[in-house]
């Protein structure tokens, strides 16, 4: 199933006791800048492999790994 906002695929998550289908990306809160304290965009990259964050004021950035895409090195 992929996501409507970004079309990645989701991921079954269980909250509350039930199973739900979630995008990592979407689902994944906005982080605030470290020194401007405002809130950071952010964009899949690395063929969808890790999440980027860029700060709008400062031009701060944070990569981190994006839990939902797996690849293969076959």
């Amino acid at each position: 199933m992929a996501c409507a906002k970004c079309g990645w695929p989701t991921t079954p998550v269980s909250r509350d006791g039930a199973s739900v289908q979630v995008c990592a990306a979407c689902d994944t809160p906005d982080r605030n800048c470290t020194w401007c304290k405002v809130p950071m965009t952010k964009k899949l990259v690395g063929n969808g492999q890790y999440l980027h964050y860029i700060c709008p004021k400062c031009v701060f950035q944070h990569t981190t790994k994006y839990p939902g895409k797996t690849t293969s090195l076959t």
